[in-house]
């Protein structure tokens, strides 16, 4: 199993990363502007264009700039998406286990750390391998 464990800027919201332009969808200037700052970070630490294949679990801690409330879920597209456009993976649909927690503030400028571990071949969040052993369901 290989770890990886980075960290990233506070990541804008699931809320301010789209915009909608005629009938066109697009990526939000805070979007592209996070997204570029996070592949700068991600370069420094040497996570950018390490393209780990297989199945991956990714383990988030949330560190606010302040104490305003904010649901930690809207935070995950940003910072997944960030993580895949880095090349840190190949894409973020081989996410099959996240966990995600609220931390301290962090004063000086919100952030996150990411951990992503590669999971084994075959196996899933729950350790399972996915095949139906055609036991009982019921029982």
């Amino acid at each position: 199993m290989e770890r990886m464990e980075v960290m990233m800027p506070w990541p804008p919201s699931t809320n301010s990363i789209w915009r909608n332009v005629g009938k066109r969808t697009l990526l939000s200037k805070e979007a592209r502007v996070y997204r570029n700052r996070a592949r700068g970070e991600l370069l420094a630490q040497g996570a950018a264009n390490t393209k780990l294949a297989g199945r991956v679990a990714v383990e988030v801690m949330l560190y606010p700039h302040n104490a305003r409330a904010f649901d930690i879920d809207n935070k995950l597209k940003a910072l997944l998406d960030a993580l895949t456009y880095s090349r840190v993976w190949l894409d973020d649909g081989q996410v099959d286990e996240i966990l995600v927690r609220r931390a301290e503030e962090h004063r000086d400028g919100g952030q996150a750390l990411v951990i992503i571990k590669t999971m084994e071949v075959g196996k899933h969040g729950d350790g399972s391998t996915g095949e139906d052993k055609g036991g009982d369901d019921d029982a």
